[in-house]
């Protein structure tokens, strides 16, 4: 059943902290895209929420081939592509390419391993990219279970209208009020892709003891009672206790709402593979030459 919101005080989540991302970077020659945060750092805190990386809207040249982030042997979660604009085929492994289309999302989990890659369609014109890239970690009951994926178009991901007009929210797993996102997952989270309206204030109900992290990718913010004004990109992190989190923009802000269950287990991990010990690490298979 869908997670209880109800908490005797209403209190707002407390604000641990507001960071900005590392400087943009290269993904194979596909395109560039900065750190929020990763495994050996926040989301050690933060677990089962590991990593996250956004590809702000950049402008791609025309280009005769496809581009390429460089086939990659992940394993231990799933990654969950959101692609906000352009397009962008996702490959690897058994299962068949993928191509996205703006505003759809991949979930794909890779338990045992699988090999995982972005391609860019090649383009006579120049063209436009924008995507964010999540790892939810897998519990690890669920590290060798073979790869699976799961596609959402944007079709499914209606916007839900925010009280008072204070701009929409996508509900891609969890729920808000009535609304279930078609996104199943392994572990118990929320995930809400949001656009605020400008100086239009906004009370979210979350879970009382999940971690909520607030991924602000375009515009400013200011959240509950943090003293500063967030300027994205930037990524805020709120703590576990609390129920509900304020959220106000001035100028307006798109933002992904990330929230999900403790998942109390150790991290080992290693470039894209993810478990709970280092021995497990060194047990994966030998990369292979992935599949075309």
């Amino acid at each position: 059943p869908p997670p209880s919101y109800c908490c005797p005080t209403h209190m707002k989540k407390p604000i641990i902290g507001v960071t900005r991302p590392r400087a943009p970077a290269p993904v194979g020659n596909a395109y560039h895209e900065q750190l929020l945060f990763n495994y050996d750092g926040l989301g050690r805190q933060a677990n089962p929420m590991i990593r996250a990386a956004y590809a702000a809207p950049q402008a791609l040249a025309a280009s005769e081939a496809p581009r390429s982030s460089g086939a990659e042997w992940q394993a231990g979660f799933e990654c969950v592509t959101l692609l906000r604009q352009g397009r962008l085929e996702c490959a690897g492994g058994d299962a068949p390419g993928v191509a996205l289309a703006a505003g759809d999302v991949l979930w794909r989990g890779v338990g045992q391993g699988a090999w995982h890659e972005h391609r860019v369609p090649a383009a006579a014109d120049s063209q436009a990219l924008e995507l964010l890239t999540l790892w939810i970690n897998l519990p690890a009951a669920y590290k060798g279970v073979a790869p699976y994926q799961q596609l959402i178009r944007a079709a499914e991901l209606p916007p839900q209208m925010l009280p008072d007009e204070a701009g929409s929210l996508r509900v891609i797993a969890g729920r808000w009020q009535q609304t279930l996102g078609p996104a199943e997952t392994v572990t118990p989270l929320q995930l809400w892709d949001l656009s605020l309206a400008p100086g239009r204030p906004v009370t979210l109900p979350l879970v009382s003891g999940w971690h909520a992290l607030l991924l602000l990718l375009q515009g400013e913010l200011r959240v509950s009672h943090w003293p500063q004004r967030v300027e994205a990109p930037a990524l805020v992190v709120c703590g576990t206790l609390g129920s509900e989190v304020e959220l106000m923009s001035e100028q307006g802000a798109r933002l992904v709402l990330l929230s999900a269950e403790p998942l109390d287990e150790p991290i080992a991990g290693q470039g894209a593979c993810v478990m709970n010990q280092p021995q497990q690490l060194a047990a994966l298979p030998a990369a292979a030459t992935p599949a075309r």
